[in-house]
């Protein structure tokens, strides 16, 4: 049944038409300022389908997912669900150009990740999620912890990403 969750959303994006094309000056302009002054050491798993956006934290990248005809809501926090099975997004609501959504467990996101786990869920989180159009700031609430605080983000809080192919 979770399979299918996963399976169902993907053939809807197929079988949708959508403009692939990236602008690459609007991405340029997004700039990106780290929650803490360490970078992951790590690669990012990119679940195909999801994300629009491959985020990488510690190179400063960004790649485009091919996978991808139609940025939505609900199939990127899948995505982030999927891959981040600790820290569980809810969507509550979109209002005008704010999405706001909630971690009621943020136990693992703000004590248990270290120092740049966060910064790297953050990042991948808001990146994916303002590039459905529609949506412009993101704001996250949860408990704070030691190494996470709630907020609200946009493309701008996420400086200097260069886009790779």
């Amino acid at each position: 049944m979770k399979l299918l969750k996963f399976i169902l959303p993907i053939l809807l994006f197929a079988s949708c038409n959508s403009n692939n094309d990236v602008d690459s000056q609007g991405i340029a302009d997004t700039v990106y300022t780290p929650i803490s002054n360490t970078t992951a050491s790590y690669e990012v798993f990119e679940p195909k389908g999801y994300y629009v956006w491959d985020v990488n934290v510690e190179k400063k990248t960004l790649k485009k997912n091919p996978a991808i005809v139609t940025e939505d809501i609900d199939s990127v926090i899948s995505g982030l669900n999927s891959q981040y099975e600790n820290i569980l997004l809810e969507k509550l609501a979109l209002r005008k150009d704010t999405l706001h959504l909630k971690i009621s467990n943020s136990e693992y996101l703000t004590n248990q990740m270290g120092s740049s786990g966060p910064d790297q869920y953050i990042a991948q989180a808001v990146i994916n999620l303002v590039s459905v159009p529609g949506v412009k700031y993101v704001h996250i609430d949860f408990k704070e912890g030691s190494h996470a605080a709630p907020g609200t983000w946009s493309r701008k809080d996420f400086p200097g990403y260069i886009i790779i192919q």
